[in-house]
């Protein structure tokens, strides 16, 4: 009975409440790097920069040029 009970609650819970993908909830690093390649497009040059990384790569990029 309780068995029952739970797996009805989850499936009532899961029609209100989005369910989460663990590697789109990995933090991300943020840090000011002294010279970054991905703004070598932007500056001319590999830049300072401020940047957002995790294992999936740097999604933010802000460049001191």
């Amino acid at each position: 009975m309780y068995a029952k009970l739970t797996a009805l609650g989850s499936r009532v819970l899961g029609l209100f409440v989005p369910g989460i993908d663990a590697a789109a909830a990995e933090i991300l690093a943020c840090r000011n790097y002294p010279a970054c390649w991905q703004c070598s497009g932007k500056c001319g040059y590999n830049a300072p920069c401020y940047a957002c990384c995790n294992s999936s790569g740097c999604p933010t990029v802000i460049c001191h040029c």
